[in-house]
């Protein structure tokens, strides 16, 4: 039978409560007591609850990581960015004896967004279920987290700071790599540019361009990216089979990059030589793997995912307020599916 807590303080001689101070290392305990217990665990071979000495200790030592209501329990399985975000994270919370725990959304987002019902991740850190949290992405800005920042909750959130000097926050610079790339497109002579993708940010990305290059010529497209594959290659189909095709593509999601190139060859039309292509990858050299090899911007999901947890350690040891942003560099990477300016044709 498995030793208890009431059979260590009988074989010591002491208090249940004495045996509880020694093993949480909370109160004066005297040396020749400590031993007593210390040898009466080891002759029982007895192993504390973690759980209630981190309840003791007012600690659960977990962290909590919760992305937005648009990803399920498949798509986390799929995502690399998710995937490596998760590893980032969850090598620093290994080095600190803490664990990870992933917060399933239950609500819609829109009636998160009204303030109809809170998010999930609400109730675990008000209620201290959890030692700290990190939202995964840009989070929905609603009541809860306008409330949990003025109460500088052990929380860090990523993308561009929502409050001025107020949350901890990593940013990998979303508005301006998405500008690079339409630069990129717009140097090599592209004035017809689709864009696919789910953030609803892109829309002032892409309008604000427009407006600074002040050119007549230029169109820019931006299509929300259906989760769904088969309605995602309907949309490229219907885009592709109309008279003013685009001659550049930007696709967010690195998973759909391999199908978009397969749908363009069956339908004649050659990368890059009639259309040139980027993406965006969270691993490093994944866009390597596409035929031909893809032109990427870079957005280190992994570091992400270990500045995160290092400013949430650092905040919950004090080192500093609850104000800090950090932000990653995100670097496009040449490679074969986008078209030299001097080899640029119509078709």
């Amino acid at each position: 039978m498995k030793a208890s807590i009431y059979d260590v303080a009988s074989l010591a001689g002491v208090s249940i409560s004495t045996v509880s101070r020694v093993l949480n290392k909370s109160g004066y305990v005297s040396s020749k007591t400590e031993k007593k217990v210390y040898d009466a665990v080891k002759k029982l071979n007895y192993i504390p609850n973690v759980v209630a000495q981190n309840l003791a200790k007012n600690e659960t030592k977990l962290i909590g990581l919760y992305f937005p209501p648009l990803t399920d329990s498949k798509e986390i399985l799929s995502n690399t960015y998710i995937i490596e975000f998760i590893k980032g994270v969850n090598d620093v919370l290994i080095k600190w004896g803490y664990h990870l725990l992933l917060i399933n959304e239950m609500n819609d987002r829109k009636e998160i967004l009204s303030d109809k019902c809170r998010p999930q991740y609400y109730s675990f850190i008000k209620q201290n279920r959890i030692d700290g949290l990190i939202l995964g992405s840009t989070p929905v800005v609603c009541s809860s987290l306008v409330e949990l920042l003025n109460l500088k909750m052990p929380m860090v959130y990523i993308g561009e700071k929502l409050f001025n000097q107020s949350g901890l926050n990593v940013y990998a610079q979303f508005k301006q790599y998405n500008k690079d790339i339409l630069d990129f497109f717009y140097n090599r002579d592209h004035r017809h540019i689709v864009v696919i993708g789910l953030e609803e940010k892109l829309e002032s990305v892409t309008r604000k361009f427009k407006v600074e290059k002040n050119d007549k010529d230029l169109k820019i497209d931006h299509y929300f990216d259906p989760v769904n594959l088969n309605s995602y290659l309907d949309l490229l189909r219907n885009i592709f089979t109309q008279n003013d095709k685009p001659t550049a593509l930007l696709v967010h999601d690195i998973s759909k990059v391999q199908q978009t190139i397969n749908l363009l060859n069956n339908l004649k039309i050659s990368v890059p030589e009639d259309v040139s292509i980027i993406t965006i990858e969270h691993k490093y050299q994944d866009a390597e793997q596409c035929f031909p090899s893809v032109t990427s911007v870079y957005v280190p999901a992994y570091q992400m995912g270990i500045e995160s947890a290092n400013i949430l350690f650092e905040y919950l040891q004090g080192t500093h307020e609850f104000s800090k942003e950090i932000v990653v560099d995100s670097n496009i990477i040449e490679r074969n599916s986008v078209k030299s300016p001097l080899k640029m044709s119509e078709f």
